[in-house]
């Protein structure tokens, strides 16, 4: 039985090739890209799932509340807070401090040195809390003393190769010795907790001399994982006022947020947050996967009076319109089943590029049950789907009617509706990339209040303060190098901020604010060429600017000091005159405002230096090359673009556009071809009405003229539906940013324009089609 259907069904492809291969391509297309959307969802949602505690881990975060009403949502939390929490307490089991190690260390062994980045302090707790299976050392004791380092697998063989590395020592900045306890297996690429090596938490105050026990700095993650059956409304409240508890006057409640949503979910609330580009794309894949199946039954519905007299017979010998259901339903499969493995191996073809696209590490892992289930209902759903209603349309024929010549000539409501909902949803699609794609054009040329052009830095290690004077001395005599300067950060990213400013009549209002501070060197204003409104800029000739402090507006108006020049303000001990203020300049994502900003000299805290040129980079960066040898024989060199890191802010809002608009141009393709489709129907019903038209003096203009208003009524109903939806989600996307175009009207004329340049196309081919036939073979065609 199966056979004979096998040979029937293989038998009518054969026969229609080119019908056949438009709708195999057509569902190929949308299950393609149906499938690599999905593959990259799976990876989404894969991060830190690997961790066997993975329900019992919370993060603790900060809710740092303004006077202005505004609240601050971070992560970083004071050094004293896990151990206190730990210890007071009682529904939670461990507890443990994570911080990146600030900025570059050196570490080497006898033989080699390096310079790493990638590295964790952490304390005990953490190897009991999360699932890093150890491969060497022992499990229950990962780092036994202060003086411990765990490594990974790669690390282990990129310093000692093949020999077992337990016990052996490591340097960090010449200085400390630390010997390892531990290899671990490399962290997986879907952790939020990436790092080549551990270090004890008390490193921090080793290397830096940074106070543990300060309440009063924010700076370090805190993960708490809890008993089991613990109620956690009820620990959130017992949390909430910590912060208040042991700092006085503090603006700080803290709140939980599982570890599993720790990737997806922002703490903040934005709306940019990368839960919600699953979700998009997850709805881009479905609405994609639609478009593909209402395709394949305009087309299939297309040549279905070819088919007509096949249901006669059939039902006159005795089939039944369940059985002609469940045969054509059958062929559908089939047909879906044949694009889908097509699919399979496009996807296969096309995983690198979409890997570059995504830079995510996904692989075609049929093995995995989870993603071989999804691609089996993937290609159920395009089966049934696609072959349902021309299951139902086909079983349906009277073979009586059918058999006189009567065929079918209802108004196919429905397939007219398809169309209008495929390309509802392609003119939304290209008003929403067309928004997406100016925004981030904006963002990228938008005036940030500084020169990001022609800046390059270098990240300085710990204790290489000492060779800056000399170093910069050298670097400013490089033909094209304009200014250098130094700072604790660059104007791309300030994170460094404390509430623990005062002024002469400091309000009620403002004694919550949160300033941002930053150290830079004298030339750190003309570097950046920021503009001065009042006052001066830091200079080396005067002696006592080391006590000088330069604001900006948004500082300015929270003080409220007139005059603002020359006012003293007070950060923590210290007490500074303002010598200057510049324009308000964006030192953070786009995505938010301008902060209040204190800047002013130490060179203590530099971790940067920044050379402004004249643009010829390459040859520049080659004579920065050879000083920085001559400097640091041992340490490589590597430096950064300013503007590439301006870029990066944007990265995953560029990457995720350039995918939209990949999907975007697949939807129209195939949108396209279900309008052409039903058009092709058409004609085979209207062929001989048009044959007679041509014997009574037709041109083919009038052709053209009557079949592209009957389409036009479809497109520009689907354009009235697209553009307030489309309007409408994206006010709510670019709510999001601080920053922000207007949408205007040329985005859904445009939309408009290539759906009707669409339409257009597709019935100017049928026309001319028709206009070349002869009137006496259109009669009789019938």
């Amino acid at each position: 039985m199966f056979k004979i259907f096998l040979n029937t069904v293989l038998r009518k492809l054969y026969l229609q090739k080119g019908y056949s291969l438009i709708n195999i391509l057509g569902l190929a297309t949308g299950i393609t890209c149906s499938l690599l959307i999905l593959l990259w969802v799976e990876y989404e949602l894969s991060f830190d799932a690997f961790h066997k505690n993975k329900n019992q881990i919370y993060c603790v975060y900060e809710n740092q509340n303004y006077a202005d009403g505004e609240t601050f949502t971070v992560y970083a939390t004071p050094a004293p807070l896990a151990s206190n929490l730990k210890e007071h307490i009682v529904e939670i089991d461990k507890a443990t401090r994570i911080s990146r190690t600030w900025g570059k260390l050196m570490l080497s062994t006898e033989e080699s040195t390096f310079v790493e980045k990638s590295g964790l302090c952490v304390d005990s707790d953490f190897f009991k809390m999360f699932s890093f299976p150890v491969l060497l050392g022992n499990p229950n004791l990962v780092m036994p003393d202060e003086h411990s380092i765990v490594i990974t697998e790669k690390m282990s063989k990129r310093y000692f190769g093949e020999d077992n590395p337990l016990g052996k020592t490591i340097s960090i900045n010449t200085n400390l010795k630390y010997h390892v306890s531990a290899v671990l297996e490399d962290s997986p690429k879907n952790s939020s907790l990436y790092f080549d090596y551990l270090l004890p938490f008390n490193f921090i105050k080793e290397n830096w001399g940074f106070n543990l026990n300060n309440w009063d700095s924010h700076a370090f993650l805190t993960m708490i994982q809890v008993k089991n059956n613990t109620y956690i409304p009820y620990l959130e409240t017992q949390i909430k006022p910590y912060i208040k508890q042991n700092l006085e006057q503090s603006n700080t409640d803290l709140a939980l947020q599982k570890f599993s949503d720790y990737h997806l979910h922002s703490i903040s609330g934005k709306k940019l947050s990368p839960i919600l580009y699953v979700r998009i794309f997850s709805m881009v894949a479905f609405i994609i996967l639609l478009i593909a199946c209402f395709n394949y039954m305009n087309l299939s519905t297309a040549r279905s009076e070819r088919r007509a007299r096949e249901v006669a017979v059939r039902k006159v010998v005795g089939a039944h319109k369940r059985g002609l259901f469940a045969l054509f339903m059958a062929e559908s499969i089939f047909i879906s089943l044949l694009a889908f493995g097509l699919a399979v191996v496009l996807v296969e073809l096309l995983l690198p590029f979409f890997r570059e696209l995504t830079q995510r590490d996904l692989s075609l892992k049929l093995s995995n049950p989870i993603l071989l289930l999804s691609f089996a209902a993937v290609a159920l759903f395009t089966g049934f789907i696609s072959g349902s209603y021309p299951a139902i349309y086909l079983s349906s024929f009277k073979p009586i009617r059918i058999l006189k010549g009567k065929l079918y000539r209802d108004s196919h409501f429905f397939r007219k509706l398809m169309v209008i909902v495929q390309f509802t949803i392609s003119v939304g699609l290209i008003i929403c990339t067309s928004i997406i794609y100016k925004q981030l054009d904006f963002l990228q040329d938008k005036d940030i209040g500084y020169q990001k052009d022609n800046i390059i830095y270098i990240e300085m290690l710990d204790n290489f303060q000492k060779h800056y004077p000399g170093l910069k001395e050298d670097l400013i005599k490089i033909p094209g190098v304009i200014k250098v300067t130094a700072a604790n950060q660059m104007p791309i990213n300030f994170t460094n901020s404390t509430p623990d400013i005062s002024w002469k009549g400091k309000s009620e209002d403002a004694k919550d604010v949160l300033f941002q501070l930053s150290f830079v060197d004298y030339d750190f204003i003309e570097t950046f060429e920021m503009e001065v409104l009042q006052g001066r800029t830091f200079s080396s000739k005067q002696g006592a600017d080391s006590l000088k402090l330069i604001i900006n507006e948004a500082a300015a108006s929270v003080m409220n000091m007139k005059p603002i020049i020359g006012a003293k303000v007070k950060i923590w001990d210290y007490e500074g005159e303002i010598i200057g203020m510049v324009k308000n300049f964006n030192f953070n994502s786009l995505q938010v405002g301008v902060k209040p900003l204190l800047m002013l000299i130490s060179s203590d805290e530099f971790k940067y230096i920044a050379i402004k040129t004249t643009g010829s980079e390459q040859p520049i960066i080659n004579k920065i090359r050879e000083i920085w040898s001559q400097y640091f024989p041992k340490i490589p060199f590597s430096y950064r673009l300013l503007k590439d890191d301006f870029s990066y802010l944007y990265k995953a809002e560029s990457r995720m556009s350039l995918v939209f608009i990949s999907f975007t141009l697949i939807a129209i393709i195939i949108s396209a071809l279900g309008l052409f489709g039903l058009s092709s129907y058409i004609i085979e019903q209207k062929y001989k009405e048009m044959g007679i038209r041509k014997v009574f003096g037709a041109e083919f203009q009038n052709l053209f003229k009557s079949f592209l208003f009957r389409f036009l009524r479809w497109i520009l109903l689907a354009n009235f539906i697209a553009w307030p939806i489309a309007y409408f989600l994206m006010q709510w996307w670019l709510a999001g940013f601080a920053y922000r175009i207007h949408i205007s009207w040329l985005e859904f004329l445009g939309a408009g324009l290539l759906s009707i340049l669409i339409a257009f196309v597709s019935v100017f081919y049928q026309s001319y089609r028709i206009a070349k036939i002869t009137p006496i073979k259109a009669i009789r065609y019938e």
